[in-house]
């Protein structure tokens, strides 16, 4: 077992799998558990950033200690990590990331379709006072070579949308992850999220009608993730129709 300071104990060798619905979720690294699922339609995610953002993720009521307690990403491992997605998506790669990795792609070869950003309007502000504030991060969007099909029109890959805090540390927001399931995805598709956290891509695909595999390593975040998705099913479960 792998025990880390701040950190969840982590069985590196441990496999563990939940069906809630449409929703398969796996406790375990996706670095070693992608390769053994085939061919989904599309991955929707949100990998760990770099050390550098981890470090400086900040709040009004922690200004010295960071928020993140979990593993960042090398740019090295990041590249790998969507060099794989590439082969394994049949149609869109959709993650939110540090944009210091998505500049890494092109040079790497990656197929980056379009850079994107999340406007953040209730971002927190730069507590230090001496230079400007962030405000947004980045969004990957990726595409092996083919036709490219997706339900936005001329939507620009500019997405507005405030913070959300929950018991996850960069949990996403619900309202963002589910826009981008409508418009990168199709009912009844299987979309892929290897970093899965607090299972909102998982609640996203619930609510519109697509099948969902997660992966998330730490086991309390893997426990946060199946109490969201069994929530969310039983919510869809209780408004679904019953007939006469």
């Amino acid at each position: 077992m792998n025990t880390r300071r701040g950190h969840a104990p982590v069985n590196d060798n441990q496999i563990r799998k939940k069906q809630i619905g449409e929703c398969t979720l796996f406790q375990a690294d996706a670095f070693l558990l992608m390769p053994t699922l085939g061919e989904v339609a599309c991955i929707i995610t949100d990998p760990p950033y770099n050390s550098k953002t981890h470090k400086g993720a900040r709040s009004a009521k922690s200004l010295r200690a960071s928020l993140i307690a979990f593993d960042s990403l090398t740019g090295e491992q990041f590249v790998e990590f969507c060099v794989n997605a590439i082969v394994q998506a049949r149609r869109w790669v959709v993650m939110s990331c540090a944009w210091q990795h998505a500049a890494l792609l092109e040079a790497a070869g990656v197929p980056l379709v379009r850079l994107g950003i999340w406007h953040k309007p209730n971002g927190a502000p730069q507590f230090t006072g001496d230079r400007p504030g962030t405000g947004w991060e980045a969004i990957a969007i990726l595409h092996r070579e083919g036709r490219k099909r997706w339900n936005g029109g001329g939507h620009h890959a500019v997405w507005v949308c405030n913070v959300e805090h929950g018991a996850h540390p960069t949990q996403k927001p619900l309202k963002l992850v589910t826009d981008w399931v409508a418009k990168f995805t199709e009912p009844g598709e299987t979309i892929l999220d290897p970093f899965m956290g607090s299972g909102t891509t998982g609640v996203a695909c619930l609510k519109l009608g697509r099948k969902f595999v997660g992966i998330e390593k730490r086991p309390d975040y893997f426990e946060l993730a199946c109490r969201r998705i069994e929530e969310a099913q039983a919510h869809g479960a209780l408004l679904a129709p019953t007939g006469s």
